[in-house]
């Protein structure tokens, strides 16, 4: 093609003053060159000067305004953007590797989903670094293996089987709603668990000492065995109380006022007693034993016994029964008898030999919590 003749800067005053965006190449050849510029057309369609600098050449190129590119663009290089925006279109990444920000402030938002094939590497130099943060859905298909620690905040709701090889630390509520937990090994928990429904257990429940069970909210497994020492006598027809002056042993129970059974927990307890009663004339007597529970009788609560004595005889016989009964926490109940007699003795007796026996307690009393 032939050359243009070089337009004086009079017939181009816009040299100076015009803004060029995206120029074309006339036919794609350079009539000819002043200084640092070359003949070529404008956007406006008109021939000028335009700065060798717009274009592609070998060293660096400074571009003012928008560029459009028809066509792949091959870059070997970094790319340096204030903003990378991708519309309607994918990100392919083929080989090496992709690195995002220049330190840890930095923020990469996404809006819309975001798929990864393979793995998935959160790295923090400490706790308050390397953490990831979602808000909204999570769904996960597949396997997710964790190493090191993992807070949750909020609820999380978990469908299928959960399999925890080593420690788990849960702090907040933890609700299982129709699944079976089978777990293996030793189960350690801190704080309070609720179970809302069964609990079977296939093997040993250990309690730690100085734990306790509760029912209802109330202690169990309370308990206490007494015993008195001395022969208990008084008048004909006149109320008395068991004494008993031992604590053989007890855990939550104790004696009050040298007859009364404390409980310091509600619960249901069995009364259990046996008492030697005795005749120290020759006549037949009667005793009379019962129930009272915080200084009144209980009803249908009462048994009584003959004891018959003769010359040459032993007046001597053993009430022993028990009595089942709800107590409250800070109440007592006491075991009561009368005579119509003054001859009838609960007796005590002390060690024997020949064999050698063991003394006998006037009264023996155990209480014990079965619920």
């Amino acid at each position: 093609m032939g050359f243009y003749r070089k337009p004086l800067e009079e017939e181009i005053p816009q040299y100076a003053e015009i803004e060029y965006k995206a120029p074309d190449l006339y036919n794609t050849s350079v009539s000819e060159s002043v200084g640092s510029s070359v003949m070529s057309k404008n956007s406006n369609g008109q021939l000028t000067y335009v700065p060798i600098e717009h274009f592609a050449v070998t060293s660096s190129n400074t571009f003012n305004g928008n560029q459009t590119i028809n066509g792949n663009l091959i870059i070997n290089g970094d790319i340096n953007a204030n903003q990378f925006l991708v519309t309607t279109a994918s990100v392919t990444h083929y080989t090496a590797s992709t690195n995002f920000g220049l330190d840890m402030g930095d923020t990469h938002t996404f809006t819309g989903s975001v798929r990864i094939t393979g793995s998935l590497n959160v790295i923090g130099a400490n706790s308050t670094l390397g953490n990831t943060t979602i808000t909204g859905s999570f769904l996960v298909t597949g396997s997710t293996s964790q190493i090191g620690n993992n807070t949750l905040l909020g609820n999380t709701i978990l469908s299928g089987s959960i399999g925890v090889s080593g420690s788990m630390d849960v702090h907040g509520s933890t609700n299982f709603h129709n699944h079976t937990i089978t777990m293996t090994g030793s189960v350690f928990t801190t704080g309070s668990q609720v179970i809302t429904g069964s609990l079977d257990i296939n093997g040993n429940v250990n309690v730690a000492s100085g734990s306790e069970f509760y029912l209802h909210g109330n202690k169990l497994f309370n308990y206490g065995q007494f015993s008195d020492t001395t022969t208990q006598s008084g008048s004909a027809d006149t109320v008395y109380s068991m004494k008993v002056n031992t604590i053989d042993f007890a855990h939550e129970v104790i004696i009050v006022s040298g007859s009364r059974i404390t409980v310091q927990n509600t619960g249901i307890y069995n009364l259990q007693f046996s008492a030697q009663l005795a005749n120290s004339a020759n006549t037949n007597i009667t005793f009379d034993i019962w129930l009272s529970y915080t200084g009144s009788n209980v009803a249908n609560s009462n048994t009584q016994l003959d004891v018959n004595k003769s010359a040459g005889q032993l007046g001597r016989t053993v009430a022993a029964w028990n009595w089942m009964l709800p107590i409250k926490a800070n109440d007592y109940v006491e075991i009561k008898w009368s005579c119509n007699a003054s001859t009838g003795q609960i007796l005590a007796f002390g060690e024997q030999i020949n064999p050698i026996r063991p003394a006998i307690p006037s009264v023996i009393a155990t209480l014990t919590q079965i619920g």
